[in-house]
């Protein structure tokens, strides 16, 4: 069986939606945000960030690497483009870009302190205007039909998803416009994904419902929602 270490409403929710548009039996492992030295974490992912997965004998970390391992383990699912298939050069740019690109610029607004102790303004008034330039970026891409790559539904849709949502953790902030959160609003509709918020405790904002649980554990301590 799959084993998925995860933290509950953390970036691990992309892994989970995944795993549940493809309907795959799966242990989840709860990860504790402040104590992670679990020798079996720490067997498959040696940084001790989620999410993780152990498939036998592969182990799997970081999001993008752990959405193209399942898509391409079960692909029965359709949750990408064949391998030869003409659209998946654009869908190997999306979940590379989604990593590289926009996924940071949510940690130089929401936790600019883990790059400088000094001028954490400036990090993320600039994080903000590119957001600003990714929001235009999305808005013409996703006008070329309902999902990344127009009609096919992909694993580069889950993680897009999970990137606008955290939105919802600066109040007033929206990523592009109308085109952008209408996907969200797709893929939030989706069967699997209600049920991963479900599992992970989250609202249809990502925002959880009981802030100082994680897996159903109290946590005490704050932590950053990335």
């Amino acid at each position: 069986m799959l084993e998925f270490f995860q933290i509950t409403g953390s970036s691990s929710f992309a892994v989970r939606c995944a795993l549940e548009e493809i309907g795959v039996e799966y242990e989840a492992i709860d990860i504790e945000p402040y104590d992670r030295s679990r020798p079996e974490f720490e067997e498959v992912n040696p940084w001790r960030t989620v999410p993780a997965l152990r498939d036998g004998e592969a182990g799997v970390y970081e999001i993008g690497a752990c959405l193209l391992y399942l898509a391409e383990r079960f692909p029965e699912a359709a949750l990408a483009p064949a391998v030869g298939d003409p659209a998946r050069g654009a869908y190997l740019r999306w979940l590379m870009w989604l990593a590289d690109t926009f996924r940071p610029l949510w940690e130089r607004i929401m936790a600019p302190f883990f790059f400088t102790a000094e001028a954490e303004p400036g990090v993320r008034a600039k994080g903000l205007e590119d957001l600003e330039r990714v929001g235009e970026f999305l808005e013409r891409e996703l006008a070329r039909g309902p999902w990344c790559l127009g009609e096919q539904y992909t694993v580069a849709d889950i993680y897009l998803s999970m990137l606008v949502g955290w939105q919802h953790y600066k109040p007033g902030l929206v990523v592009g416009g109308a085109a952008v959160q209408a996907h969200y609003a797709r893929v939030g509709a989706r069967p699997a994904i209600a049920r991963a918020r479900e599992l992970d405790d989250l609202d249809e904002r990502l925002i959880r419902f009981h802030p100082d649980l994680r897996g159903g554990k109290r946590v005490d301590a704050p932590q950053v929602n990335l």
